[in-house]
């Protein structure tokens, strides 16, 4: 849109005439004080202004439209038919963006104006962009700076100014001024690095902090060489951002990367991490190191005693003493230098701690027994109070190591030789410990292949009722086939299978075998035998265990009462409220539930009333002292008596002589297991006595 302002009706007519078919759209006023009525009202992109003109002249009218920001920068272009250089120099002044002097080449006035309209365009564009890239700075937290090496003039940008908190321009106007808003302590790194790069002509980056005001912010800067067209260094620019958000958020990352939350201590790989650069300046000073591997005893009851809340408590406490210990070690340990890199939570409860600079083994045990002695220290909660011991293990550099791998690996085996002598004490690493370790590691390879290649087999102990002597059932019992080594008793493998987790899949084949066994024995006519298999607590703390149970069940298409499941009295009671979901859907599934060596576990009896259980099995030791300690008769006569009040099968295990059989039967015990009256048998042997005994007439009910 073109407005045009002149009090010529002529002269309006065509330039209207002229504009309009050029394409443009024309309103027009016919005096000073109108045209800037209309102005304002209708915003034309560009006007045609006449200098003279009665009431409110040109002049005037381009002052009043200058002095209003909004219109700043829309073309004006003033006509009048006088050709005086004052006057042209005025119109300039007043704020035109062009002047043409009548007579008007209409022609030339149609390209005049939208030459001047394609640049006010570029104007606006370049504005926007300006303006973009500030607010972008200012969001960015983003300045400038720029040096001229030919003239050594400096200039900088409002934002950079803003940024360093500066409001006088004068206060920044040399490289000198910049260097005087850095930190004191970075002045002469920074310092350095931007006289090197003036005087080099060279680009640079560098961070360092400021102080805007009494706040300490980071900053990042990065600079480059601008050249001439014949490739010769002109100047320097240089960009100034805020990254305090930046290095604030770095810090928060790499404190989640790399330390505990819990306890803020290094977690493992930046403890791993310190260690190869610690063992990197042993080697070189031809010094000594030591790592300390902690473990807390028993850690476990904590949990399942007080709740994890507790437990988490006491870590924490762990980890101040440790820290607090440590400190007291800068006497025995001059030189180190200690910190939160050098002491490290490894997993739930165990602990890892570095000493880099150490003279001989014995201050190495003078810190370990002061550690032992702040940690077995009473734990106060409220009105809990928790014992803990600890078990620890030494390794040296270079003596016991010479790798950070083999450190902690040796430190490891040192703590666990501890444990095995009773914990609450610390172990120095020597290769005679690794024997154990390494027989332990081939026992679980050689378990791995044993169930690969279906190496167990199970054996067969009968259960029997001592009034007739008739077999009702059995206990599957496992046995190892080795390839080398022949069979293997369950002692001698089966702690490994727990403490690695292999005992699982054992389990999960134990189950599926007895499934399968019961359903053979159906089918050869065999009776409806129950059949007991000992599950461990790892598998039945897995949350599918009645599923598993019930998936065998359908497989093999046997009764479900005929199956029943042994749990040791310590495994029903890890968690109640999971004890009794388990124990309630493999009821529901019409699977029998027996507690194995009665009378040995640490719990209350109450859960006899809460869960759904079927049998107690007595434990043989108990049994064995029936005829030399009152106090067994008179806990085994109780046990069968709670026993039948509940409405619960009793069997007792562990008998061997007719003797022990004829005093359990006084005491009101029908059910029995042990080596009077058959041991654990292979499969075919056990079967041939079912066919025997199925050739006999039944017993009375």
């Amino acid at each position: 849109m073109i407005q045009i302002v002149d009090d010529d009706c002529s002269m309006r007519l065509l330039a209207r005439a002229t504009l309009e078919q050029a394409g443009f759209l024309v309103i027009e006023a016919e005096d000073g004080a109108r045209g800037l009525a209309q102005f304002r009202s209708m915003r034309p992109d560009l006007m045609l202004l006449d200098v003279v003109m009665p009431g409110m002249d040109g002049f005037s009218v381009c002052r009043t439209l200058r002095g209003l920001p909004e219109y700043q920068d829309i073309p004006i272009i003033m006509l009048t038919g006088l050709e005086d250089a004052n006057l042209i120099q005025k119109a300039f002044d007043a704020g035109a963006t062009d002047f043409i002097c009548k007579p008007i080449n209409w022609l030339l006035l149609r390209y005049r104006v939208m030459h001047i309209l394609r640049t006010a365009r570029l104007h606006e564009d370049l504005k926007a962009s300006r303006s973009r890239l500030s607010l972008a700075q200012r969001i960015a937290k983003l300045g400038h700076w720029q040096l001229d090496f030919d003239s050594g003039r400096f200039t900088c940008s409002r934002d950079l100014r803003n940024l360093l908190g500066i409001e006088d321009k004068a206060r920044l106007s040399s490289p000198e001024d910049l260097l005087q808003t850095v930190h004191p302590d970075d002045l002469p790194q920074v310092r350095e690095t931007l006289e090197q790069a003036i005087a080099l002509r060279q680009p640079y980056q560098v961070r360092y902090r400021i102080m805007a005001g009494e706040e300490e912010r980071h900053i990042s800067s990065q600079g480059e060489i601008e050249k001439t067209d014949a490739r010769r260094p002109r100047a320097i620019t240089a960009i100034v951002q805020d990254v305090s958000d930046l290095q604030q958020a770095e810090q928060k990352i790499f404190g989640l990367a790399h330390f505990d939350t819990l306890t803020g201590l290094a977690k493992r790989r930046f403890f791993i991490d310190t260690l190869d650069a610690a063992i990197d300046s042993a080697r070189h000073n031809h010094a000594k190191l030591a790592v300390l591997l902690l473990d807390l005893d028993r850690f476990k009851r904590i949990n399942e005693s007080f709740g994890h809340m507790i437990g988490d408590q006491v870590l924490l406490t762990i980890a101040k003493r440790i820290r607090q210990c440590l400190q007291q070690c800068d006497i025995l340990l001059p030189g180190n230098t200690l910190c939160d890199y050098c002491i490290a939570r490894f997993s739930g409860n165990e602990f890892a701690i570095l000493l880099p600079e150490v003279l001989d083994e014995e201050q190495v045990s003078q810190v370990a027994r002061l550690l032992i002695k702040a940690i077995a220290q009473p734990f106060s909660f409220g009105h809990c109070e928790v014992l803990l011991t600890t078990s620890i293990g030494i390794c040296l550099f270079p003596e016991g190591a010479d790798s950070q791998e083999d450190l902690i690996r040796h430190a490891n085996i040192a703590m666990q030789d501890a444990k095995t002598r009773g914990r609450d004490s610390f172990r120095k690493y020597h290769p005679a410990m690794d024997e154990p370790i390494q027989d332990h590691l081939i026992l679980e390879n050689d378990l791995r292949k044993a169930l690969k290649n279906d190496e167990f087999v199970l054996h067969l102990q009968p259960q029997v009722d001592m009034r007739s002597g008739w077999i009702f059932g059995a206990e599957a019992l496992i046995r190892w086939k080795h390839p080398q080594q022949g069979l293997k008793s369950p002692g001698s493998f089966l702690p490994v299978a727990i403490e690695s987790n292999l005992i699982i899949d054992i389990d999960r084949w134990v189950l599926g075998q007895a499934c399968d066994l019961i359903a053979r024995w159906r089918t050869a006519g065999l009776g409806d035998l129950r059949l007991s298999v000992n599950v461990s607590g790892q598998l039945f703390a897995h949350d599918n265990i009645a599923d598993l149970v019930a998936e065998l069940i359908l497989q093999s298409g046997i009764r479900p009462c005929q199956l029943e499941i042994e749990l040791t009295e310590n495994t029903i009671m890890q968690n109640n409220l999971k004890t009794v979901s388990h124990l309630s859907r493999l009821k529901n599934l019409g699977v029998q539930i027996a507690i194995d060596d009665f009378g040995t576990g640490y719990s209350s009896l109450s859960y006899l009333r809460n869960f759904p259980i079927d049998t107690l099995k007595i434990d043989r030791s108990f049994i064995r002292d029936l005829t030399e300690a009152p106090s067994a008769i008179a806990i085994t006569r109780a046990i069968i008596a709670l026993g039948e009040s509940l409405g619960l099968t009793i069997i007792c295990e562990g008998i061997e002589t007719p003797h022990q059989k004829e005093m359990l039967m006084d005491l009101g015990c029908h059910h029995a297991q042990g080596y009077l009256f058959g041991r654990p048998d292979t499969l075919e042997s056990f079967t041939r006595r079912l066919q025997r005994q199925q050739q006999q007439p039944a017993p009375f009910a």
